[in-house]
């Protein structure tokens, strides 16, 4: 299950390691959470796609 397209992760992909230090995990956690490979089961991973989509919503021309 992919959560953002290929457009939609480029945008994002500055953004993976300060949101990474935001909630004490590392970019790489981050990435995967964006990539759809790791699922959003957690708390931490919930808050971290929902900062995502945040953030592609101010980012998105």
């Amino acid at each position: 299950m992919q959560n953002f397209n290929k457009e939609e992760l480029e945008i994002l992909r500055g953004v993976h390691s300060s949101l990474g230090r935001k909630y004490k995990k590392s970019g790489t956690y981050v990435s995967l959470i964006a990539k759809g490979d790791r699922k959003v089961n957690t708390e931490v991973a919930k808050s971290i796609m929902h900062d995502l989509r945040l953030i592609l919503e101010i980012l998105k021309p």
